[in-house]
């Protein structure tokens, strides 16, 4: 799934973010408002990742999580 098609179902898988990242806090996720960057900074820091390895966590879950939740979602 694109970032762009992502944040289309922003809010429900903000949620779904957090529930598969136990360190993020949903709160902290709300406010990036979508901001890729903000997101992988933060995943990294507060999964102990560098910013390479939180890019490709964020685009492999975007890859395979994501589009399930959506359907999900829309189902």
């Amino acid at each position: 799934m694109s970032w762009t098609t992502a944040l289309t179902h922003w809010p429900h898988l903000l949620e779904k973010l957090a529930a598969d990242f136990p360190h993020l806090d949903l709160a902290a996720l709300k406010r990036f408002r979508g901001d890729r960057d903000k997101m992988e900074r933060y995943l990294a820091d507060a999964h102990d990742l560098t910013a390479r390895e939180a890019r490709t966590t964020l685009d492999d879950w975007l890859m395979y999580r994501a589009p399930v939740i959506a359907s999900q979602a829309a189902a």
